[in-house]
C-alpha cells in the first residue's frame, strides 16, 4: 500500500533495515528520523520473525521528530490487551480472523482530533450529515469513514471473538503462549539444517516462527506437514523485503496461539523429521 501510495502522490518510502536477528535498527531508525518523516509506520508484531519492536519508545521518538505514527496491531492484538495511549499511536490498525474473529473485517483507531482533520476517503450512506444538489456535509466522527452497509454479522463475530479472549485471560493466554515458544524453538533447534528467521526464545518474542530447512523448499515441507496432519503456511508471508535481506526465497511459517499444546509441536516435528527422511 505505501508503494501504491508512492505512485499515486509522489509519496517517498523509507525502510528501516533490520539486525541478524530480525529486530530494527535503531540507529539507522534515528537517522531516517533525521529526514523528517510525515509518517512512521510501525509493527507492534513481526507476522514473521515473530519480533516485538520498543514501539513506545520508537514513537516518542518519531513525535519528537513531527511525524505521526501508524502501528500495524494485526500480529500483536491477538496475544494480549493493547493500549494506543501508552503505545503513542496516532492510528492503530488491527484485524478479526488472527483473534478468533470471521474474515473481511478489521478495524482502526485513529486519534479524535485525527478523525475530526482528515476527510473521508469514500463516499456513500451513512458518512454523510445533510446533501444538497451543491454539494454535502460528512458525519461527524468515526461514522464520516464507514460509507454503506456495515459488516454486520462479521461485527457480531469479532464481538463474541473478543468476549471468550477476555474470558480466558489474557495473562493466561501469554503464559501459555510464551511457555509452548520457548518448547518449540528449543524443538526445532534439534533439527538438522533447519535456520530460524528471528530471534530466540526471548520474552519481546512473538509465537510466530518461521524456518529455512535445507532439505527442502518450504512448499513441500507445508505439503508434507499438512499430510501429518500439521497447518502451516509457506511462502513470503507478504514479506518479500524481509526474505531477500536473509536470502531465504520463502520461509515456511508455524503460528502458535491459545489452542496449540505440546503435542502439536511434537507432531510438527515428527512433520519435519518425516521431510528429511524424504529429502535429506
Amino acid at each position: 500500500p505505501w508503494q501504491m501510495l508512492a505512485q499515486e502522490r509522489g509519496v517517498r518510502v523509507a525502510f528501516v533495515p533490520v539486525t541478524d536477528e530480525a529486530r530494527l535498527d535503531l540507529d539507522a531508525f534515528e537517522r531516517l528520523l533525521a529526514q523528517e518523516p510525515r509518517l512512521v509506520a510501525l509493527t507492534q508484531m513481526s507476522n514473521v520473525a515473530g519480533v516485538r519492536p520498543p514501539v513506545a519508545e520508537l514513537a516518542r521518538k518519531a513525535h519528537a521528530a513531527g511525524a505521526l505514527v501508524l502501528v500495524d496491531g494485526a500480529q500483536a492484538a491477538p496475544h494480549g490487551p493493547v493500549d494506543v495511549r501508552a503505545l503513542g499511536a496516532d492510528f492503530y490498525a488491527l484485524s478479526a480472523h488472527k483473534m478468533l474473529g470471521p474474515s473481511g473485517i478489521g478495524a482502526l483507531y485513529m486519534r479524535r482530533d485525527l478523525i475530526e482533520a482528515l476527510p473521508p476517503f469514500l463516499g456513500g450512506g451513512g458518512m454523510i450529515r445533510r446533501v444538497t444538489e451543491q454539494g454535502f456535509t460528512p458525519a461527524e466522527g468515526p461514522a464520516k469513514f464507514e460509507a454503506g452497509t456495515p459488516a454486520i454479522a462479521e461485527a457480531v463475530g469479532w464481538a463474541a471473538a473478543l468476549d471468550y479472549l477476555d474470558a480466558l485471560g489474557w495473562d493466561r493466554i501469554q503464559a501459555h503462549e510464551r511457555a509452548l515458544t520457548r518448547y518449540a524453538l528449543e524443538r526445532l533447534a534439534e533439527v538438522p539444517g533447519l535456520h530460524i528467521l528471528g530471534p530466540g526464545p526471548r520474552e519481546d518474542r512473538g509465537s510466530v516462527i518461521a524456518f529455512w530447512l535445507d532439505a527442502a523448499h518450504p512448499h513441500d515441507v507445508a505439503e508434507i506437514l499438512n499430510y501429518h496432519g500439521v497447518a502451516v503456511r509457506a511462502g513470503h508471508h507478504c514479506a518479500q523485503p524481509l526474505h531477500d535481506r536473509f536470502g531465504y526465497p520463502a520461509t515456511t511459517r508455524a503460528g502458535l496461539y491459545l489452542y496449540n499444546t505440546q503435542a502439536d509441536v511434537d507432531r510438527l516435528l515428527a512433520g519435519l523429521h518425516a521431510v528429511l527422511e524424504r529429502f535429506g
